[in-house]
């Protein structure tokens, strides 16, 4: 390969990266602060469509589908030990109110110390959803717990991508 070549091919190489990069959400209801000092906000989302079906085919079905990777934000400002139990957390679709809200791919237990910020990276695949311009909730509900306890937390509604 030339000189020339070997140029264009690196920067094709970190466009490609940089557009697979997290960005922070278009609009969001902002983080969700519990009562006990434990905030969880969105730093970063990465919203990506699968196209599974031949563009030489002609389908009736819906064969794309949309991944959702969440960075989020765990600051433990209370006293006690906070734990993000991930399993709990849920991505509902906010404009399709009947679709199922889907779980993250995975499903670990995050402890946060008094005083902490720590970033926990999620991933989704919400139902029904077929592209990055929907508003999307997640649903943190009992997904905090301080000292043992859960506590209640808002959820976070946000919009990927313009």
């Amino acid at each position: 390969m030339n000189k020339q070549g070997a140029l264009m091919f690196g920067a094709a190489a970190a466009i490609l990266a940089a557009g697979c990069a997290y960005t922070a959400p278009y609009q969001s209801s902002g983080p969700a602060l519990s009562e006990r000092g434990v905030q969880v906000g969105i730093s970063g989302i990465r919203c990506y469509v699968n196209r599974e079906a031949d563009p030489m085919i002609e389908t009736g079905g819906n064969e794309d589908q949309v991944g959702l990777d969440v960075k989020l934000q765990i600051n433990n400002q209370s006293s006690q030990v906070a734990e993000l139990e991930e399993g709990h957390l849920r991505l509902a679709d906010a404009d399709l109110p009947g679709a199922k809200a889907a779980p993250p791919r995975r499903s670990n237990v995050v402890t946060v110390l008094p005083g902490e910020n720590t970033q926990v990276r999620l991933a989704f695949i919400p139902e029904g959803a077929s592209d990055c311009r929907h508003n999307f909730a997640l649903e943190l509900a009992d997904s905090v717990d301080v000292d043992g306890s859960p506590i209640p937390m808002s959820p976070i509604v946000f919009e990927p991508e313009r």
